[in-house]
């Protein structure tokens, strides 16, 4: 009927996928996230967090204090949800040189940025709060943590799929081929050429 007002619907942020959640906690948190439909910018999402006689209800977490981050030492952000566990055996594995925490902890100054699989306009607004880190994708899969993080070309390979191939010249691809197949055909994540980004093979040193 006219005149009434429709009830907005509302969202549960544990029943949305994780890109989309990680956007809207990144808007709660009181950043712009660009919206996008097939390329062409729509505009941007701001969120006004809910309060209720003075409780704040999903308040925009307050920047990280400065954390004080000794000589040498770089500082690697998880955007993974991961529980203290997990992050400590992660840090365990970083070793001494490397200080890992929550990406809601993590100074504007982190040097590493470890993500998994997210859409294009959620790394804008990840980069865009640590403008110095280097940001490294990453699927992780761990039964014995009960950490699973699969993306795309997890899924494929499992799936059957036998190597992946970053973009690059059509040239490449038939020398990428060639490469996989001469080394035996198992299933691979073949490095990106001269593309900026790069698969990292196991035990790649982040200081390289």
């Amino acid at each position: 009927m006219a005149g009434l007002r429709r009830t907005p619907p509302s969202l549960d942020l544990a029943a949305v996928p994780p890109d989309v959640r990680a956007a809207l906690e990144a808007a709660l948190a009181g950043a712009e996230v660009p919206l996008h439909r097939g390329g062409r910018a729509l505009g941007v999402l701001t969120v006004r967090p809910a309060v209720l006689e003075g409780e704040v209800l999903d308040a925009p977490r307050l920047p990280p204090p400065d954390v004080e981050v000794p000589e040498g030492v770089q500082v690697v952000a998880t955007a993974m949800r991961l529980s203290r566990e997990v992050r400590r055996r992660l840090a365990d594995s970083f070793g001494p040189g490397y200080l890992v925490l929550d990406l809601h902890e993590a100074p504007a100054s982190t040097d590493v940025l470890l993500v998994n699989p997210v859409s294009v306009q959620l790394l804008e607004v990840l980069r865009a709060r640590f403008p110095r880190a280097r940001v490294v994708v990453t699927e992780v899969e761990d039964d014995v943590l009960g950490v699973d993080y699969a993306g795309p070309v997890g899924r494929m390979l499992r799936a059957g799929a036998s190597a992946y191939l970053p973009p690059r010249p059509v040239a490449a691809v038939a020398a990428g081929v060639r490469a996989h197949l001469e080394g035996g055909g198992a299933p691979a994540l073949e490095a990106g050429g001269a593309q900026p980004a790069r698969a990292l093979p196991t035990g790649t040193d982040l200081d390289g």
